[in-house]
């Protein structure tokens, strides 16, 4: 389905409640050991306030961010985005950079790859994922083809100025959401994801 912000398609009610109820898909938030931020340059502000936000309520141990180079102005995104997040309180030390990634598979396995150099990657047990709500499911779905074993929650960042069940009333964000839609089955077919285990991804029906 083919998307242009000054124009997107009519949707069904029938699709709008697929897209909410499977790609929109939401999970419990507990105690975590790790918050793996996935690096952005247009959602950054809206991520990292979730992060934080993580922080301060005592929900993570660590913040991994995991961002390259923005290949548009040269700046690495988990830089920026660790910046941001000493600003909004999380203590410097509790922030692990993985500076290399170039793309969600990327964010995932160089992560585990650090978290192995720093020793600490079998004391990680249960992960909140921190990325834009468009993509929440494929988030987790490249988690589960990556890392199975690891507890999976999600905390989704909206950076648009409507709430999330509004996004068919957004241009913009219903774009957005039309192209996560559309790369879940080539994902799929293509090995980069996996489905969801249910025992260890405690979705919210």
């Amino acid at each position: 389905m083919t998307c242009a912000a000054n124009s997107p398609p009519k949707l069904t009610p029938q699709l709008i409640a697929e897209i909410n109820r499977y790609l929109l898909v939401r999970t419990e938030i507990r105690k975590a050991d790790l918050c793996l931020l996935f690096g952005s340059h247009k959602s950054a502000e809206a991520r990292v306030q979730v992060a934080a936000q993580l922080w301060r309520d005592g929900l993570v141990e660590r913040v991994l961010v995991s961002g390259g180079e923005y290949t548009e102005t040269g700046q690495c995104e988990a830089h920026d985005m660790c910046e941001a997040l000493v600003v909004q309180g999380v203590p410097r030390p509790r922030i692990i950079l993985e500076t290399r990634a170039s793309n969600t598979g990327e964010n995932v396995v160089f992560s585990i790859g650090l978290l192995k150099d720093l020793g600490i990657y079998d004391a990680i047990q249960s992960v909140i994922a921190v990325g834009s709500v468009s993509a929440s499911r494929r988030y987790l779905m490249t988690l589960e083809r990556y890392w199975p074993e690891v507890i999976k929650m999600l905390a989704p960042a909206n950076k648009y100025p409507v709430s999330v069940a509004d996004w068919p009333l957004h241009p913009e964000f219903t774009c957005e959401v039309l192209d996560e839609w559309g790369k879940i089955q080539p994902y799929l077919k293509a090995g980069y994801v996996n489905e969801l285990n249910l025992e260890t991804c405690p979705i919210i029906d």
